[in-house]
């Protein structure tokens, strides 16, 4: 009985230093900057409602990790880097807002929301990643529609690719959220043409 109790003892103490040596890694997270919003475009539109939405996110983007691409074919979601919501949610909220000072005094709202006057942006996110090269590059298919005929106006493709100071997930996440500022005003700068 003895010989049992010892043996006990020294196999619970093995199993206490292993799980001492697997501690999970701490997940940091992170959010997109809203701010400074942009200054509104000088434009003669008339008062009207802009509907943004839906937006889509590649497959591989719709997860909480953050991706970084290496090379043609490799991509990293990484684990102890993580959004701090729902990405699809951030970037919309972040376009709602920068739209909203760009083209003031239209109401800029997400979609779908009241119908009448005004024009509908649907946004599909092809890639928001960084590169192995120090780059920030965000890819995107937009169109916008007039919400009271339906009828499409425009179509078209952004690619935005920006150069990181450094490797930190801080420059990235940053770097990603002036790229989408951009965004924001290449799509309001057609919305007023």
């Amino acid at each position: 009985m003895k010989k049992t109790t010892f043996w006990s003892i020294i196999m619970i103490c093995g199993l206490v230093t292993l799980v001492g040596c697997f501690q999970a890694t701490p997940v940091r997270q992170y959010i997109l900057i809203t701010e400074p919003i942009p200054q509104a475009l000088d434009h003669n539109l008339e008062p009207m409602t802009i509907l943004i939405g839906p937006v889509k996110l590649a497959n591989y983007l719709d997860q909480a990790r953050i991706v970084r691409r290496h090379g043609p074919t490799r991509i990293d979601a990484l684990t102890g880097h993580q959004w701090a919501g729902d990405l699809t949610e951030m970037i919309s909220q972040k376009l709602i807002a920068d739209l909203g000072g760009l083209l003031k005094p239209a109401q800029v709202l997400a979609y779908p929301g009241p119908a009448g006057q005004g024009r509908r942006v649907s946004i599909d996110i092809l890639r928001f990643e960084g590169t192995d090269d120090k780059k920030a590059i965000i890819e995107a298919n937009w169109t916008i529609f007039d919400l009271e005929s339906k009828e499409m106006l425009k179509t078209h493709s952004s690619l935005i690719h920006m150069l990181l100071s450094d490797d930190s997930f801080e420059t990235l996440t940053t770097v990603l959220s002036k790229g989408l500022t951009q965004l924001g005003q290449e799509i309001a700068t057609s919305i007023v043409m």
